[in-house]
């Protein structure tokens, strides 16, 4: 018998309350803070260039890029809030070997390889926390769920990344991993408070084994993903999480700049957590607005663009802390505009089916993939450029993200004029097949 995925499954018997999930991302936003804007900022105190720090983001952020490799295991029966809890342990116990390694920067390729083990570690336990928001709490409660999720996963990376560098400026690099472990391990205590509905996966019951049932929801993943990539709507709409809109690849190295604008530790901290978390939050209250009443692909190509001006003004401007700091705001601010109307976009194109969870993830590793690719290109292309023009590294980094972004964008409006018509209609329809 066919699944009745139009019908809507029942309440939990005992919901989570949403405010839970305000915490439940702090783990993802400790990793992902640390290795935007904690270690950029350590790099270039000591010496490194923007091209060293740009390798190192992007070769650790290739975790997020490769994770559906592993993720479509979680689908396997109810033992999500088991891989959270693991994935948080883990996630601390990496912070404390970072913490007690007497000199990190000192082995860059070994830290890089440790970063990317932290972040491979943050994205699965990411994509526990969003199988429990959607398995574990009631209808009426989901747009708080997703409210208080999204304030977590935007502003814990700026404000946990920005309170590593105060802690290592005012105690040590030691006593900055040590905090983000006990933050880690603190936030994620609150899942013990979660009660996961126990269920049998009917694929299990068919197949009498877990071992047949893994291939045969394998199988009808397989094949759902294959309608969707093959769907008109959905290879475009993968060719634009690949191509470089809204990547906001300049959030992995602004903090490694900082000395180029004369910024401190305190400006750098401001910027990139306190006001740069606001801004991406506010900025993405706007773009949830904005994916819901113009077309998505067009709002994330608008909001791309902001960005992107925001690079070039950035890049204009003179290299003061002020420009460091309105700078990073407006860019932030863009890029969480861009954040929300993406999501709108792949939310609209993935539907319900068998492989939705994994369809999602295949989305965002392509977008994750842009970013690391973007980031590579910002440090490596940037400076070179700035070189041949005769400007500071820092603006031929900016201006660098800035042409691959309209560049971007103008493969985005290309893809939307040659697919037409209304978007999601071709993958909605795959999928229900």
């Amino acid at each position: 018998m066919p699944d009745r995925t139009d019908v809507p499954a029942a309440d939990p018997a005992r919901p989570t309350p949403p405010w839970i999930f305000l915490l439940l991302d702090l783990p993802f936003g400790a990793a992902v803070g640390f290795l935007s804007i904690t270690v950029p900022f350590w790099m270039e105190r000591r010496g490194y260039g923007i091209g060293a720090i740009a390798t190192v983001s992007a070769s650790a952020n290739l975790a997020h890029a490769v994770k559906l490799a592993w993720i479509p295991v979680l689908d396997l029966g109810s033992y999500r809030k088991l891989w959270y809890l693991a994935m948080a342990a883990l996630n601390a116990a990496l912070f404390v070997a970072i913490g007690l390694t007497p000199d990190p920067l000192s082995a860059l390729p070994a830290f890089a390889a440790l970063l990317t083990v932290l972040q491979a570690v943050a994205t699965t336990g990411h994509a526990a926390n969003n199988a429990l928001m959607a398995t574990t709490t009631r209808r009426r409660d989901k747009g708080k769920v997703g409210g208080f999720a999204m304030a977590s996963n935007v502003g814990s990376t700026g404000l946990l990344g920005a309170l590593a560098i105060l802690v290592a400026d005012r105690v040590s690099t030691r006593a900055a991993s040590l905090t983000l472990a006990a933050i880690v391990v603190a936030s994620a205590a609150a899942a013990l408070r979660i009660e996961e509905p126990r269920r049998v996966d009917e694929a299990v019951a068919r197949a009498g084994s877990l071992t047949r049932a893994a291939g045969l929801h394998l199988r009808a993943m397989l094949r759902d993903l294959w309608a969707t990539v093959t769907s008109r709507q959905g290879f475009t709409g993968l060719l634009i999480c690949l191509a470089p809109v809204g990547c906001q690849a300049m959030s992995n190295l602004f903090s490694g700049m900082a000395s180029q604008y004369r910024a401190s530790a305190a400006v750098v901290s401001l910027a990139n957590g306190l006001g740069g978390g606001v801004a991406s939050a506010i900025g993405a209250l706007l773009g949830g607005v904005l994916a819901d009443r113009m077309s998505r692909r067009l709002a994330y190509a608008a909001s791309g663009g902001v960005t992107a001006i925001a690079a070039v003004a950035m890049a204009l401007a003179p290299m003061t802390p002020w420009t460091y700091a309105w700078g990073t705001f407006v860019y932030l601010f863009a890029g969480g505009i861009a954040f929300a109307t993406w999501a709108g976009m792949v939310l609209e194109m993935v539907g319900l089916s068998a492989a939705t969870a994994t369809k999602y993830a295949l989305f965002n590793a392509s977008a994750n993939l842009a970013i690391s690719y973007v980031t590579q290109l910002d440090g490596a292309v940037g400076p070179r450029a700035a070189a041949w023009l005769g400007l500071a590294p820092a603006r031929g980094v900016l201006l660098t993200d800035a042409v691959l972004t309209f560049a971007g964008i103008a493969f985005l409006l290309a893809m939307v004029f040659l697919v037409g018509g209304r978007p999601g209609a071709a993958v909605r329809g795959a999928a229900a097949e």
